[in-house]
């Protein structure tokens, strides 16, 4: 895990004696938390992930999913340079995502005892005890969950994910996913009811199994939600809770790029009509959103793209990202294939008077910081990340950022894990 702190700072740069001087912002680094500090009494050797991060209200508790773990951990960052340990909260199954809203952690956990047989229930946590106060039966395996900014509601993707040793993977897979929507009470963080969202009929790929990935809700109560292997985005009005539109994710030609495992990079190879099968989607005001292209299906956009709700698509990177990875020397050769630096995690977030996207290479391991004009966003900055940022949370009140990184490196045992 790690904290950055945004600054507008004044960069200076030398060259053959001259000084270019320029006012800029910029995120710099201030602290790395190793998750392992939140083992208790497990020995250091287990396996752990911070996956998917949220944080209080006051900005100073960061909460995070570890799923190999079973629970979800607590970071004290009232001072972000010296981030401690804060306490662990095991769950009993998988936790697949967090958000934070008042008082409350919500998380999906998933308690499938296959994938025929999926179940799985949302956790509500007050963070004062750090104990759970509800567990509200989902009927099925979530994967991402958001709360409105109002706290009326909560949404959770039902993905019942895919075997991917099934039939080599190949959708449709039955039973169907769909989406829950909880109407729930802030005050006293209670669930109040659950309603299916039947996404069935929508997809052209596989239209009896959504798959649905993430969710994210704008200032209206709209949700946007990704179908990351049918390619597809779904818009539902939770107040009335109506899916109002739907529309393919579409596809997008690369150019000057690497798709070999061969030790070499060159980048002169081309793909035509690539899916873009968006996992992470964030909403850039109550009109656009961007997607951030992971194609872990048949796709791999390596990019992101903006669209607004009527489905036009309003800006798209193509393999831009992608070179600006390689510029850093992030590029993952040993891993390269037709995902790339595979874009996988999005935060959008407004620091001072500028709305900011950034952008998370998994395999790259390194963070895109955009500044969005309204028309084609300005690249600020590549971040480096720790190894495999799968998910960020802004903290504008406070000018940070958290980057929460899944990967350890129990396995080739080495135990400093972030």
């Amino acid at each position: 895990m790690l904290i950055n702190h945004f600054r507008r700072t004044l960069v200076a740069t030398c060259l053959a004696g001259v000084a270019l001087t320029a006012s800029a912002n910029s995120f710099q680094r201030v602290a790395s938390f190793p998750v392992a500090q939140n083992l208790g009494s497990n020995p250091i050797a287990t396996e752990t992930s911070a996956e998917i991060i949220t944080a209080s209200e006051d900005g100073n508790t960061l909460i995070y999913s570890d799923s190999p773990l079973g629970g979800v951990g607590f970071v004290n960052i009232k001072d972000p340079r010296n981030p401690q340990a804060a306490g662990f909260l095991s769950l009993d199954g998988e936790p697949t995502s967090v958000a934070g809203i008042a008082n409350w952690v919500v998380a999906g956990v998933n308690t499938s005892e296959s994938y025929v047989k999926p179940s799985g229930y949302l956790a509500v946590v007050d963070l004062s005890s750090q104990q759970v106060v509800q567990r509200c039966d989902l009927g099925g395996q979530p994967d991402s969950v958001a709360v409105s900014k109002d706290g009326k509601y909560i949404a959770v993707a039902i993905e019942n994910e895919r075997d991917e040793d099934l039939n080599d993977g190949e959708i449709p897979q039955q039973p169907a996913g769909y989406l829950s929507i909880i109407d729930f009470d802030v005050d006293t963080g209670i669930c109040k009811s659950v309603h299916k969202i039947d996404l069935n009929g929508l997809a052209e790929i596989a239209p009896n199994d959504p798959e649905p990935e993430f969710v994210a809700f704008n200032d209206l109560n709209e949700i946007v939600l990704t179908l990351q292997e049918n390619n597809h985005l779904i818009i539902i009005d939770a107040n009335s809770k109506k899916v109002v539109n739907d529309f393919s994710a579409g596809t997008v030609n690369l150019s000057n790029i690497d798709t070999k495992r061969d030790g070499a990079l060159v980048f002169n190879e081309s793909l035509e009509n690539v899916r873009r099968e968006p996992d992470a989607v964030k909403w850039l005001d109550n009109e656009r959103f961007v997607i951030a292209n992971e194609g872990d299906y048949k796709g791999g956009a390596r990019g992101f793209t903006i669209f607004n709700k009527q489905g036009d698509v309003l800006f798209e990177s193509a393999e831009s990202f992608e070179h600006e990875v390689i510029k850093t020397g992030h590029y993952p050769e040993k891993r390269s294939n037709k995902k790339g630096a595979e874009p996988e995690g999005l935060e959008v977030a407004k620091f001072g008077n500028d709305t900011y996207i950034f952008v998370m290479s998994e395999r790259g391991s390194i963070v895109g910081v955009y500044r969005d004009t309204g028309a084609a966003p300005e690249l600020v900055q590549m971040m480096p990340s720790g190894i495999a940022p799968e998910s960020a949370i802004a903290i504008p009140q406070r000018n940070i950022i958290a980057t929460a990184n899944e990967a350890d490196l129990v396995e080739d045992g080495e135990y400093a894990l972030t």
